[in-house]
């Protein structure tokens, strides 16, 4: 499933940028425009991500409306 491989990758990208701040307060000497970068990535993930559970709870909702679809569950 698309979301959950995005979640995962996302969570993954999350655990490298706090790595990389905790370096970061260990040494003065990362750049900072590779952390903007990286922060930018995340920041830009983490909206496709979100764009992607709202699609899918609007088709699941869509689903649970759409008569023909209660009408199947339900054995008629």
């Amino acid at each position: 499933m698309k979301l959950t491989s995005d979640v995962e990758r996302f969570d993954s990208m999350v655990v490298l940028q706090r790595k990389m701040l905790q370096e970061r307060s260990a040494q003065a000497d990362i750049d900072d425009e590779r952390l903007s970068r990286q922060s930018e990535r995340l920041r830009l993930e983490a909206a496709e991500i979100v764009a992607d559970a709202h699609q899918a709870l609007d088709q699941l909702r869509r689903l649970s409306q759409d008569p023909r679809t209660s009408r199947s569950r339900s054995g008629s």
